[in-house]
């Protein structure tokens, strides 16, 4: 068995954990294996690590990985949740970035955590995950959100939205967020969007800068099958999945579904959700609660 490794910032707290992350793959007779990204920073890094095996998501397949584990916040999360994408290897955040709903653990837990999981102490949560289909294109996945998304200074973008075959409405808008639960505390929530329980089985569309103010956030379940027509003044606009920009053009019919399998995140600690979003998003700090 192996171990998969990323970041896409190196600095003494990663360079260190890295270190004690292979001490402890050494005892546990494990080889590891790091994403191209990790592999070209650790060209300048102690000769150990440079010697390295690296990994990418036509190899990872190939490598036997029994956990992945991502060294930063959020958004190195992400990144490593695509190179799991359908193999459904558990993912282990180590927060040594900013926010980090889905990075929880602490550097000094890390071997904690890690030896945990080798002993099957740990739980995994399972996430539910988008699935973007399109014409001449191959399928796209994303664990917090698909936006559709005007581009650059270009007319705001008229869209047109499927439930099934039922028209939910036309949006007039910036553009348009097709979040999971996960990615309900995302770039959702900052366009007003509803924060939704991991648990809840649902999707939240949440239009950005709405022209008509009466179009508000709606959740849907994630059994549903959403559908999406495009029209513009210009041809070009933006699909954005978990912050990976892909080029598409209008006109262009769009499906968003649940994937057919998950990403299993690695639960260390007792904390729940609730606990999350008062460290977080400061719920309760109100000086009448104390």
């Amino acid at each position: 068995m192996s171990i998969a490794l990323h970041t896409r910032q190196i600095c003494p707290i990663t360079l260190d954990l890295l270190e004690q992350i292979c001490c402890l793959a050494h005892a546990q007779a494990k080889k590891i294996f790091v994403s191209d990204t990790l592999a070209s920073f650790l060209q300048a890094a102690p000769t150990s690590l440079q010697q390295l095996p690296r990994f990418d998501t036509e190899t990872l397949p190939l490598r036997n990985v029994e956990v992945c584990i991502s060294l930063g916040g959020d958004g190195t999360f992400l990144e490593a949740a695509h190179y799991v994408n359908k193999l459904e290897i558990p993912l282990l955040g180590i927060h040594t970035g900013n926010l980090g709903f889905l990075a929880r653990v602490k550097p000094e837990e890390t071997l904690t955590a890690l030896t945990h999981f080798f002993e099957h102490a740990t739980n995994l949560e399972a996430r539910s995950v988008l699935a973007l289909e399109r014409e001449h294109f191959p399928s796209s996945f994303a664990l917090n959100e698909i936006a559709l998304l005007k581009q650059d200074s270009a007319s705001m973008l008229t869209i047109d939205a499927y439930l099934e075959d039922q028209l939910i409405t036309t949006y007039w808008a910036d553009g348009l967020i097709v979040a999971t639960p996960t990615g309900s505390t995302a770039y959702s929530l900052s366009c007003s969007g509803p924060i939704i329980l991991p648990t809840s089985n649902s999707f939240v569309l949440t239009p950005v800068n709405p022209h008509n103010l009466a179009v508000r956030p709606l959740v849907v379940p994630d059994t549903a099958t959403l559908r999406f027509f495009v029209r513009s003044r210009t041809k070009d606009m933006l699909l954005t999945v978990d912050g990976r920009t892909l080029k598409a053009t209008t006109q262009q019919p769009l499906t968003i579904t649940k994937a057919p399998f998950v990403t299993k995140i690695v639960q260390f600690g007792c904390a729940t959700i609730f606990d999350v979003l008062r460290e977080k998003l400061y719920w309760g700090a109100d000086s009448r609660n104390k």
